[in-house]
């Protein structure tokens, strides 16, 4: 598979992520997470919308980029590991405040493993052009 097919494939991934259940007890979507209300003002809670919001536009901009000749702007690698370090950053904040990595493992739903999994594959594996 060449990079330009596997770059569509993952954007794809990634954006249809951002739409899928977030946590297994039935929760809403990254997309819900972004467009409900904070009762909690302040600067952490706007980041995290951002942050939520950074991983579909990096998968949109890597499938532009694809479909139009493999012309990105500004470059691959950046809009590749931009999902992953976000998601990182979504997780791991949690861990410093004291929640325990395993009880949140078991909590994500379908929609945080399938972001993960393609920000992953997409940040570690680069093929050659075709």
């Amino acid at each position: 598979m060449n990079r330009k097919m596997l770059t569509i494939i993952l954007a794809v991934v990634i954006i249809a992520g951002f739409f899928l259940p977030l946590s297994n007890a039935g929760g809403g979507s990254a997309f819900d997470a972004v467009q409900a209300p904070y009762p909690v003002s302040g600067v952490e809670a706007i980041l995290m919308k951002y942050l939520w919001i950074l991983v579909p536009v990096s998968g949109l901009l890597l499938l532009i980029g694809a479909l139009n000749k493999e012309q990105y702007a500004p470059a691959r690698i950046l809009w590749a590991v931009l999902p992953l370090l976000a998601l990182a950053y979504i997780i791991v904040r949690p861990i410093t405040e004291g929640f325990k990595i395993g009880d949140m493992v078991k909590g994500f739903g379908v929609g945080l493993w399938v972001m993960l999994a393609g920000s992953l594959i997409l940040a570690i594996y680069h093929p050659k052009k075709a």
